[in-house]
């Protein structure tokens, strides 16, 4: 008989892996598909969670393809079963996210996307360095005590917007436009959501944006799953972030209570909530009594170029429509937007892959990138393999 041939995994990093990825041994052993181990008659038998808890303890040893199963299951590379101890695991962001009033679990697929997301930012600063590009002077440049007010004016002065902000977008959309004037002032602005299919979606409500307030290399990840409303709110709250030099990770919902949000969420979206609809601005074109209050609101939406959620939202905080009327409002437009979800979801067409792509890395990724390639500071693999992509895809993407 053909002795067993044992598996050299360090136990120890199997419980780490398990732990660091959110699951407990039931949830893990669903995920990697471990199923009770054949035994002879007489001997007692084991669960799952039982036969993973004895890999954990050295007790026995997995197979090289339940090792494989472990590995997808818990996003991490099989290698990393191998090593002598935990990789160091140091992470720059602070989580100001709040779910429930309770601290968020994390997600195998969003611990992996941070992973991601983390090597982006080591290349890119590590490109920023042998370009020698100079620090930009509004990271970390104001404080809370500063207050909304002057936080916005920075805003607005260094992103070249003033009031007439409505008439200088025109009906275009006001996420891409912001995006874009971020990116030129040398802002990265990422969207993510996923590992590379729909099956690893990550959903809003685990992480909706991330800020990494390096001076050299500012970076902005939003979620590409999250309405189109929300998104522009996002990109507004994770400037504030910049400016105030907090780099982190955030969940906060701009249209929920302020009461679910931790204090540093209340300010940012304070913040971006006077950014995109200026207070004194909003009185000002608010029409006074309305019989149709949505009718008032849509347009509203049009003349600040931002959703109707925004602008309702608006007038709640500063007292022009009631809680109960918000509600009602919010309620409405929640329905509308799932419904309408559930409708594209029948559609055909669209943007190809490589558009999208794209158009998700941002212009300013793609061109610092593609930059380093040919400039020899990094090759055309590892520029690839920084955005998961295999460098031929990359070449297209880049065309």
């Amino acid at each position: 008989m053909m002795e067993k041939q044992v598996i050299p995994v360090n136990p120890t990093l199997l419980q780490w892996a398990r732990q660091t990825a959110g699951l407990s041994l039931r949830d893990a052993a669903l995920r990697a598909g471990i199923t009770p181990p054949r035994r002879k008659k007489g001997e007692p038998s084991l669960s799952p969670e039982d036969r993973l808890l004895a890999w954990e303890h050295g007790e026995e040893t997995p197979t090289m393809a339940q090792l494989s199963d472990i590995a997808k299951a818990y996003r991490r590379p099989l290698v990393t079963f191998f090593l002598s101890e935990p990789p160091q695991n140091v992470s720059p962001l602070a989580d100001f996210r709040t779910v429930q009033n309770a601290a968020p679990q994390e997600s195998p697929e969003f611990s992996a996307l941070k992973r991601r997301i983390f090597l982006l930012h080591r290349e890119l600063c590590a490109i920023a360095k042998e370009e020698n590009t100079p620090n930009l002077p509004f990271v970390g440049s104001c404080k809370v005590s500063d207050g909304v007010v002057k936080i916005v004016a920075s805003l607005r002065q260094h992103l070249g917007m003033d009031t007439g902000i409505m008439e200088e977008v025109g009906h275009g959309d006001f996420f891409t436009w912001l995006r874009d004037r971020t990116q030129q002032l040398g802002i990265y602005v990422v969207l993510m959501g996923d590992l590379g299919s729909h099956h690893t979606r990550i959903d809003p409500e685990e992480f909706r944006g991330i800020a990494i307030a390096d001076a050299q290399v500012p970076l902005v990840v939003v979620n590409k799953n999250d309405a189109k409303a929300a998104m522009l709110f996002t990109l507004a709250h994770e400037l504030a972030h910049l400016w105030l030099g907090a780099s982190g990770v955030s969940n906060a919902n701009a249209f929920a209570s302020v009461h679910d949000h931790k204090k540093d969420e209340v300010f940012c979206n304070a913040v971006a909530a006077e950014f995109l609809v200026p207070q004194d601005a909003l009185q000002q074109a608010w029409p006074g009594h309305t019989d149709d209050l949505p009718q008032s609101v849509k347009l509203l939406s049009r003349k600040f170029r931002v959703s109707e959620e925004v602008i309702a939202r608006r007038l709640a905080d500063i007292g022009i429509v009631s809680a109960a009327e918000y509600s009602e409002l919010l309620r409405m437009y929640q329905a509308r937007w799932h419904k309408q979800k559930e409708k594209n979801k029948g559609t055909s067409g669209g943007p190809d892959s490589n558009t999208l792509a794209r158009y998700w890395l941002g212009h300013k990724t793609l061109t610092t990138l593609m930059r380093a390639t040919n400039a020899g500071l990094i090759t055309m693999q590892d520029a690839a393999r920084t955005i998961n992509m295999s460098a031929s895809r990359f070449a297209r993407v880049a065309e």
